[in-house]
């Protein structure tokens, strides 16, 4: 990279180098926003949401780009450097999608490869990028077709398990998403009101309800003081109807021993210890559980326990340990596509059966671990059937000491499907797509 500043703190420069990590390299999008946007000098403002949306925008529209841009390529995409593809592909979307002068997309984005690639590929790039302006303005466009064929399949079928527009559905998971906050303390207008000193606007969420959890309308949550004190955390407002599901029946109970499978970060760990009940994180991450331990003690509420291990393993828990247990299970995160757009590219329709077999074997594990009264809740961020809805059927028909517990809290309007199950799409104010299940084992 030059170490001239103004090459520095260019935003495209930034996005095109977290296009390589993440298409390259395999790591996430969030992880290589991260990376990318921290070094020295981070970029900030406008130039930090211009690099966000370039590499989002890419991810989301990589397919109909690349067939926009394979017209222009005599030797066709497949033999370039992800270097010079990604070039490609950001100057594409800037010409097709973005309100950016043509000849300013092209200008900037040439710029950028010259940092990044040899001198000979600076000519193609230009030339590419030249034709595609020429294409564009005489009305040849992308299409928008930009899920995998056996994906867009499955969105169909999503569509018509959740009685909503197919065509509609599949759009709204190119579209970015909504950040939604969570006040751990449930108490959303209380924190509404410390974000607005802030100057971050927050607003209930679209046609739903979901306790101390709203919507930011503007501002910059991640940077406030509510935030760094741990008040409040960024959680999708589907993620966060989970956790307040459990949490209603929690609120009923004297003794709360709780489990929190597949724990990760510990967000949900957070809410559930706010509420006094004794939690029990469990992941195979170690250094994840290490970041739930920090959060907790930060918020005022240890975890109880902790424990690295294999849930489909019995880890040396002694049967019916808990009064309730939240399995957030590991799942294909179908329905995180519009926060993680590079999952349409890497995930495979084989990979739902082997998530469903793992989710099967944690359940199994789970109901042996919480006694008798006590309540499970199996959740997923997917629509794939298999880990949703027919897990939970296959679960029940060899579990005849379980039943669903759905319970009648008012802010669960909109939120249940007719088999008293959590479902949600994009459709519904923008929130992931999340299946989930309220179990109890009966005494």
């Amino acid at each position: 990279m030059s170490d001239r500043p103004e090459t520095l703190a260019d935003p495209r420069l930034r996005a095109a180098q977290a296009l390589v990590l993440i298409e390259q390299d395999g790591i996430g999008s969030q992880a290589a926003l991260r990376q990318v946007l921290d070094v020295q000098p981070p970029l900030a403002g406008p130039d930090r949401g211009l690099c966000t949306g370039l590499v989002y925008g890419v991810l989301r529209r990589r397919r109909s780009l690349d067939r926009w841009m394979e017209t222009s390529c005599r030797q066709g995409l497949y033999d370039l450097e992800e270097s010079a593809l990604a070039i490609l592909r950001l100057g594409a979307l800037q010409l097709a999608d973005l309100r950016i002068p043509s000849h300013a997309a092209v200008h900037a984005t040439v710029e950028t490869a010259k940092t990044l690639l040899p001198h000979k590929q600076i000519g193609f790039v230009h030339a590419v990028l030249r034709s595609l302006n020429q294409r564009f303005l005489a009305g040849d466009r992308p299409d928008d077709h930009d899920l995998p064929d056996w994906l867009a399949r499955r969105v169909t079928l999503w569509a018509q398990r959740m009685r909503v527009d197919a065509v509609a559905l599949e759009q709204a998971l190119s579209l970015p998403a909504p950040l939604f906050v969570h006040a751990l303390d449930g108490d959303r207008t209380r924190m509404a009101a410390e974000l607005l000193e802030e100057g971050v606007v927050i607003e209930p969420l679209d046609g739903l309800s979901v306790p101390g959890v709203g919507r930011v309308a503007d501002g910059r949550f991640l940077q406030s003081q509510v935030f760094g004190d741990r008040r409040a955390l960024a959680q999708d407002a589907a993620s966060a109807a989970v956790v307040e599901w459990l949490v209603d029946w929690l609120d009923t109970q004297p003794v709360k021993k709780v489990a929190d499978i597949a724990a990760g970060h510990g967000v949900k760990s957070a809410r559930l210890a706010h509420t006094g009940a004794q939690v029990t994180a469990i992941d195979q991450n170690g250094d994840k559980l290490l970041h739930a331990v920090q959060l907790c003690a930060q918020i005022g509420h240890p975890l109880a326990a902790t424990i690295t291990g294999d849930a489909t393993k019995d880890l040396g828990i002694a049967a019916e340990s808990f009064d309730a247990i939240l399995l957030d299970a590991p799942c294909t995160a179908l329905g995180t596509l519009r926060r993680r757009p590079e999952l349409r590219h890497k995930r495979m329709a084989a990979d739902i059966l082997r998530m469903a077999d793992l989710q099967a074997r944690m359940l199994r594990q789970a109901a042996k671990w919480l006694r008798p009264g006590g309540v499970l809740l199996y959740a997923v961020c997917s629509f794939a059937d298999e880990e949703g809805p027919q897990q939970i059927a296959d679960f029940l028909a060899h579990h005849p000491d379980f039943r669903r517990f759905p319970g009648q809290a008012d802010w669960l309007t909109g939120w249940l499907d007719d088999h008293g199950d959590l479902a949600s799409t994009p459709l519904l104010g923008g929130v992931d797509g999340f299946f989930a299940a309220r179990l109890q084992k009966m005494a």
